[in-house]
């Protein structure tokens, strides 16, 4: 059995010819041409325990492969492997598999093993030494193929693997960010044993939120970081692919969260982390989190405070101009988060991010004690703005509904050091007061977004924006309440 450990990376086929003048890849490549037939019982008992029995043709040589998967790790994927030289349709587990457990279980179901999909690509290899680390650079192309129900359907393959072979696995990132120097390598976390279970599945994308975190007190401050960080980059990736699609607005919505809370986790934890690396990288994603902020608040003004001005305003001549204007900008700022989002600059951000958090060296500093000072802190913040909130103007109000969700933030990521009961009682609170102070802000939003048309004149829709801004502010004293009043789960 083997340990492959490997960094995955989608680039387009019109990209190949630059990256071939890499002088990383001037030697002339070793080149395979495969084919392989990923098998599974009819009720794909193997993909639900995350296991891919494959059998790959090299010209006249077949070989039996079985491969687990282990939870990727900073964007980098483990897999235990065993594989060997087979006749095909024969399969030896016992023989190749040396987990008895596993052998066992797979010798059990071999007899109901029928092909699923298949992947036929050329492949160029070549092996470098890199910074003390030794890594397989493998360029696939070709195609996934599944027929179901009489139907083909295909999906092109076009990826690049670093594998490592020996080293350091921060060591893949970096040589993913050299060989990215004039085209876009962008990290792809799906193997093709995935994509081709996707394409048989005919699975379509959906939104994904943030993953709870778990942590324990006995963990460090730097581990707990790293643990959010890349929880962040892979809810930001896991929304990539439906930001193209029409139907997006929820897309762009969690993909702005996934920066939000990273934004916010390098803030929080820059006292743990060395000198300068949560400003870079806060700064680095900000330009990204902007183009996303900016379709996000597009669609919030059309989806939400449009019905809402149709039902006050009906079919006002003021309205229909500003519909009008509302979706042009949204449009456009929709092609904006596309455009960045297919960026180089995008991908390179990933890569470098991951390789700085593989550079991190961990301080041994326990996470309790930094956490209940960090809570305090951050309540204490909210506290001092949320008492005074009623008297503020908008653009201090916006400040304290941001302190709300740093804080909610903080106690999403820490909630597991403290009693739940307690924990749960407070979030409470949190939400419905973050409900209104949502509301106000969208308004303001709103203000601003209309304020965009640069009219001579104040109209109708934005009289009415003022209008029910001073009736939240009359609500704003005991929406707050609850959260100034309610106890605090870091103290007993």
């Amino acid at each position: 059995m083997g340990t492959e450990t490997e960094l995955k990376l989608s680039l387009a086929a019109s990209d190949i010819p630059a990256l071939l003048k890499h002088p990383l890849l001037a030697a002339v490549p070793k080149r395979q041409k495969l084919h392989n037939t990923y098998f599974d019982t009819p009720d794909l008992a193997l993909t639900k325990e995350r296991v891919a029995v494959r059998e790959r043709r090299i010209l006249r040589k077949t070989l039996l492969t079985v491969k687990t998967a282990h939870p990727s790790e900073g964007g980098i994927s483990q897999r235990s492997e065993w594989e060997a030289p087979t006749t095909p349709g024969v399969f030896d587990f016992p023989t190749l598999v040396d987990n008895a457990q596993l052998a066992d279980k797979l010798s059990k179901i071999a007899d109901q093993l029928v092909p699923v999909f298949t992947t036929d690509f050329n492949r160029r290899i070549w092996t470098l030494e890199f910074r003390r680390a030794t890594i397989e650079i493998a360029l696939d192309q070709g195609l996934i193929s599944v027929t179901r129900d009489g139907i083909c359907r295909e999906q092109p393959i076009c990826e690049l693997e670093l594998e490592l072979k020996s080293g350091a696995p921060g060591t893949l990132f970096a040589l993913a960010r050299m060989l990215s120097r004039h085209v876009r390598l962008h990290p792809a976390d799906e193997s093709k044993a995935a994509r081709g279970y996707a394409l048989f599945l005919d699975k379509t994308h959906i939104p994904v939120k943030a993953a709870p975190l778990r942590i324990s007190s006995n963990d460090t401050t730097t581990s707990v970081f790293l643990n959010i960080a890349r929880s962040c980059i892979t809810q930001l990736q896991a929304n990539e692919q439906g930001i193209f699609t029409p139907q997006n607005d929820e897309y762009i919505h969690q993909a702005r969260v996934a920066l939000r809370r990273l934004r916010t986790a390098l803030r929080l934890f820059s006292a743990a982390l060395p000198d300068g690396f949560a400003e870079r990288w806060s700064q680095a994603w900000r330009d990204i989190a902007q183009e996303l902020g900016d379709a996000r608040n597009w669609d919030v003004f059309c989806n939400e405070q449009m019905p809402r001005l149709y039902e006050d305003l009906a079919e006002h001549p003021d309205l229909i101009a500003l519909r009008n204007f509302a979706q042009t900008r949204r449009l456009a700022t929709h092609e904006a988060a596309k455009k960045i989002m297919q960026s180089r600059q995008y991908s390179l951000n990933i890569l470098s991010f991951c390789e700085a958090l593989f550079g991190l060296k961990d301080d041994q500093t326990l996470i309790r004690s930094y956490a209940t000072k960090a809570l305090k802190r951050r309540h204490k913040r909210f506290l001092c703005g949320a008492r005074k909130a009623h008297t503020l103007n908008a653009e201090q109000r916006h400040e304290v509904r941001i302190d709300l969700k740093k804080l909610r933030y903080t106690l999403d990521f820490f909630e597991s050091l403290y009693p739940k009961k307690r924990v749960h009682a407070f979030s409470r609170s949190l939400t419905e007061t973050q409900e209104l102070l949502g509301h106000m802000n969208d308004l303001a939003t709103a203000e601003l977004l209309m304020a965009e048309r640069r009219l001579a004149t104040e109209d109708t829709p934005a009289a009415w924006a003022k209008g029910r801004m001073s009736a939240y502010l009359e609500l704003l004293p005991a929406a707050l309440r609850p959260v100034i009043q309610q106890a605090v789960p870091w103290e007993k």
